[in-house]
């Protein structure tokens, strides 16, 4: 049953870069398009961690430090991402994703935690991080907008690290609440920065003569002109990528009360990236071109050496 549970987990964390390339399609770009996703996911998110576990009762100086830090990189790499996908396709950037999240962990772990790591392990990671060159390289070579794609997705792989650090650090740390209940204070914390940050890109857009900011940053988000049709759709788009992130969670973390964690991530990693390729050419064509195959060759030979000891 839990390899079930584990390819659940594994489809939804794969649709969630499908639904924010879903996004990114219909909506003009920039920071303030950015911040609506956040908003949006970060309501989702704390409506589904509300209805699961109610509000959270306890918190502490601590709590609250990590969890802004934990906000402040899921945030920044939401931004990233969604900048990403507009020069990148959704299996280069998945690959970015989840060897963040794999190697700055198990390097945090070495060097703060005093954790071993054997030569397959390293080997591993050498493998991941090379994998990382041929999803940002043409036919042609390395053009302009593929420096560009590499730039965003390089601050993703470094964000969504750190997102995982973060965790790490509250789940170990003797301060640590329930697990829901910090997730749910980040999201409060992020939603704080979101509105605040919106309605100061507003008020710097006012002082400069524009009028309609709120409506702009708030409603004014879609490529083609506004509807309430459209504004529903990427409502949907975004609320959706929040649920996948949730049910993704909630079904990893019931497969890890009869599946090893060191087992189950890596297995997670390499089937996410290879579903995150494939879902990629089924619903936006992209073409799975040679320096994709060896990417993703890569990163599945990596992640397995990372499991061999």
């Amino acid at each position: 049953m839990e390899n079930i549970y584990l390819f659940i987990a594994c489809a939804f964390f794969a649709m969630q870069f499908i639904f924010q390339k879903l996004f990114e399609k219909r909506t003009k770009g920039g920071l303030s398009v950015c911040l609506w996703n956040a908003l949006v996911c970060t309501l989702v998110t704390m409506a589904v961690l509300a209805v699961r576990s109610g509000l959270p009762t306890e918190s502490n100086g601590y709590v609250i430090l990590i969890a802004a830090l934990y906000s402040a990189s899921g945030l920044t790499c939401t931004i990233a991402s969604i900048t990403a996908m507009s020069r990148g396709n959704v299996a280069s950037l998945g690959t970015f994703c989840l060897a963040g999240g794999m190697i700055l962990p198990f390097v945090y772990g070495i060097v703060a935690l005093n954790e071993e790591a054997g030569l397959f392990k390293w080997l591993g990671i050498i493998v991941l991080l090379l994998s990382l060159i041929p999803s940002v390289m043409s036919k042609s070579g390395q053009s302009k907008m593929d420096a560009r794609f590499a730039l965003y997705a390089s601050v993703v792989f470094v964000t969504n690290g750190f997102v995982s650090i973060f965790s790490a650090m509250h789940q170990k740390s003797p301060q640590a609440i329930d697990g829901d209940g910090f997730l749910f204070i980040a999201a409060l914390i992020r939603l704080t920065a979101c509105i605040m940050i919106i309605l100061a890109i507003a008020g710097f857009r006012k002082a400069k003569g524009n009028r309609g900011v709120l409506k702009s940053a708030f409603w004014e988000i879609g490529k083609e002109k506004m509807t309430g049709i459209l504004f529903l759709i990427l409502l949907v788009f975004a609320g959706s990528y929040a649920v996948c992130n949730t049910l993704g969670n909630i079904f990893s973390l019931r497969c890890l009360l009869t599946m090893d964690a060191s087992l189950q991530f890596p297995i997670l990693s390499a089937v996410v990236i290879v579903l995150t390729a494939l879902f990629g050419r089924i619903f936006f064509g992209e073409k799975i071109t040679r320096n994709t195959w060896i990417s993703l060759a890569m990163s599945v030979l990596g992640i397995g050496l990372f499991m061999l000891n």
